[in-house]
């Protein structure tokens, strides 16, 4: 036997809020209802409202890959693969840009 942690009130309300009234902040609607945010998502998901927030535009073409292709482009260097972690590729990037902005390490010593 389960036990039911939304009433049929609250579940009505929930989709009323979510649907009717718009509010889509599913942590705003925790608070309200006193559940976890992740409660709340699974709720709406169970009762078929549920609308995964869109990316915002520019962030949805823009991977990993294409933004170090632009900064390759910007900077005129060459990074191997898209790996930042690695410390050479790290190096040619922090190098390109000192070069790019003319900062000078001797000023800092």
């Amino acid at each position: 036997m389960s036990i039911k942690t939304w009433s049929n009130d609250q579940e009505e309300e929930l989709i009323r809020l979510y649907t009717k009234e718009e509010v889509k902040d599913v942590h705003e609607l925790a608070t309200h209802f006193s559940k976890g945010y992740r409660s709340v998502i699974s709720k709406l998901v169970q009762l078929k409202v549920y609308e995964k927030p869109q990316a915002e535009e520019d962030n949805k073409t823009q991977t990993v890959k294409t933004m170090l292709r632009d900064l390759e482009n910007m900077l005129d260097i060459e990074i191997d693969g898209t790996n930042l972690n690695k410390k050479e590729n790290l190096v040619k990037l922090v190098e390109a840009l000192k070069v790019r902005i003319g900062y000078e390490t001797d000023v800092l010593s």
